[in-house]
This record gives structure tokens, sequence and C-alpha cells, in this order.
């Protein structure tokens, strides 16, 4: 019992040393301790641009270098064109799968006419069975010209100018107002259109892909002519001159040696002397006899005012 009593003395001494110490306000207050600042986070930057080069790794792409600081590139390893060599190496190929084929035979034929290797080319050209391919009598033609055979150069010429004239047929080639006239395709173009009544106008009329007549061994060539004159309405005008020309005037029959391709005829045309200021046409018409066809040219002329005599 002593015991407990003492027990209890001690609290209520510690009790009241401990209501001594105390304010008459009341507890004093926990003080809390003050937060740290929170680190400000830095302003976002742009990261260093990435330069790729084409071939690098992908590191190197990345913009990691080595420690030497040099990015290699590497090479490029895309396939390229074949060399001519080795296009010819092909077509050598493709004629042993199929060496019955004359367009593989034709292709190379034109493989050894570019490389300069004409002998080769006439050879693999010499093969080819069929003609319906158009491009092999113009690849023959070459070859031969080439090789020095002019004499089947100008056949095959021949026949290319007799396939050429009976595809367009008989034209007009060339029609011009002149001043002067010397020879085929030789001659002063006219500076203008203007001409003075009662005067003479000059023209150069150049047939093509006329028709000749074989007689043994000559060719007779014959074509006529005829001259209109028509007024700014279309009107005909009658110019007795030019319809009252002989026989000889209106056309021409020659007797030449070979078969002729290149044929002219100038004319000299009086106008009448009363037309009246103004533009006029000519109207050539040149008919191959032999073949019956025709062609007509319109040629441009203007009337100046006669001048008055003082």
């Amino acid at each position: 019992m002593r015991g407990g009593c003492h027990t209890l003395a001690a609290v209520g001494l510690c009790l009241a040393l401990s209501a001594c110490a105390t304010p008459a306000s009341g507890p004093e207050p926990e003080t809390k301790k003050p937060k740290p600042p929170e680190p400000v986070a830095a302003p976002p930057t742009d990261p260093e641009p990435v330069y790729r080069i084409p071939g690098a790794n992908a590191a190197e792409s990345a913009g990691i270098k080595g420690a030497s600081g040099v990015v290699p590139v590497k090479m490029d390893t895309s396939q390229r064109e074949p060399g001519f060599d080795q296009l010819l190496k092909l077509q050598k190929e493709a004629l042993g799968r199929n060496p019955s084929s004359d367009d593989e035979k034709l292709r190379l034929a034109l493989l050894y006419a570019t490389a300069g290797k004409l002998e080769e080319a006439d050879q693999v050209l010499s093969t080819v069975k069929s003609r319906t391919n158009k491009l092999v009598p113009y690849v023959e033609f070459y070859l031969r010209r080439q090789l020095g055979d002019h004499k089947e150069a100008g056949k095959l010429l021949s026949m290319f100018n007799e396939e050429e004239r009976l595809a367009t047929g008989f034209v007009i080639e060339r029609a011009e107002l002149c001043t002067q006239i010397r020879r085929f395709r030789d001659y002063t173009p006219a500076e203008g259109d203007r001409v003075r009544p009662g005067g003479v106008i000059l023209l150069y009329i150049e047939p093509r892909n006329f028709a000749l007549q074989r007689n043994q061994d000559k060719h007779i060539l014959h074509l006529k002519y005829e001259w209109k004159l028509y007024d700014d309405r279309s009107t005909e005008l009658q110019v007795p001159a030019w319809d009252q020309a002989s026989l000889e005037e209106r056309e021409d029959r020659l007797t030449v040696n070979g078969a002729v391709s290149e044929f002219y005829q100038s004319f000299k045309l009086p106008l009448p002397a009363n037309l009246a200021m103004g533009h006029y046409r000519v109207k050539v018409t040149v008919t191959d006899a032999h073949s019956g066809k025709s062609d007509r040219v319109s040629i441009p002329i203007y009337v100046t005012a006669v001048e008055s005599k003082r």
C-alpha cells in the first residue's frame, strides 16, 4: 500500500509542475516546418536537328557520330541501266532462245549497226526471211550505202520514191511568185504580192509524183496547165491572153532519159490593163495526163493603183 501511495504522489507532482509551466493562454501550438521550394523545370528547348544521310546506318541517321566525328556514307547499290555491251549480250541470248524470230534478228542487226559493226549487222539482216516489217528495207538501205554498195542503195531509194509517190499522189510541191527563175529550185521570190495593171507576173511551179510513160529505154512526161483569175469576191475574170494561149504553152510533153522525179515549169502571165485596184487570186491547175490526177494552188496578188501622168 505504501508503495502505491508514493507512485501517485510522484505523478501528482509531475502534473503540478506541468501545470505551473503551461501559460494561461493554453498549450503552445505545434510549429510546422516550411516546405522546401519545388524545383522549377527548365524551359523546353528545340532538339538539335538531325540530318539524315542517304545510305547511312540507323545510328548515324539519328545524329550519333563516331569518335572521329566523320559520318561515312554507304555506296549506292541500286540497280543501274545496262550498258551497250550488256544489251548486245541480252539480245544475243534472246535470239538464242528463239533463233527463228525475224524480229529478234532485226533488233540484233540494229544494235550492231548502232555500234558501227556494219558487217555483223549485214550478216544478221541477211538471215531475215520475212520482209513484212517496214523497217527492214530502210535498215538494208542504210547498210548498203555505208558499205559502198551504191547500186543496191539506188534500187532501194527508187522503191521508196515509188511507194511515196503512190501514197501521196500527184501534187504541186511549190508555187511561188518570183522576180527571177534560173533553174530547179533556184529562183528569187518576189518581195511582196503587189503588181501593176497590165503588168506581167512570173510564176514558179513544181509538180511532184507525176507519172512517166515508158517507151523502150525512154520515159515520157505529160503535164497540162490551166490559169484562172478571181477577184476578192471569188468571181472569175476573163483574161484573153491566158485563154488564147497555144497548146505548147498549155502543156509539157517531154521525152527524158531515165525515171526523173524532179521537174519545174515557169510561166509569164500578162495581166489585163483594166484591172481595178484590189486583191486577186491566180489559180493554177496542173494535170498529170498519164494518171489523170490534178492539183491546184491559189497565189494571191494585189493590184495597185495606176499612177496618173502629169
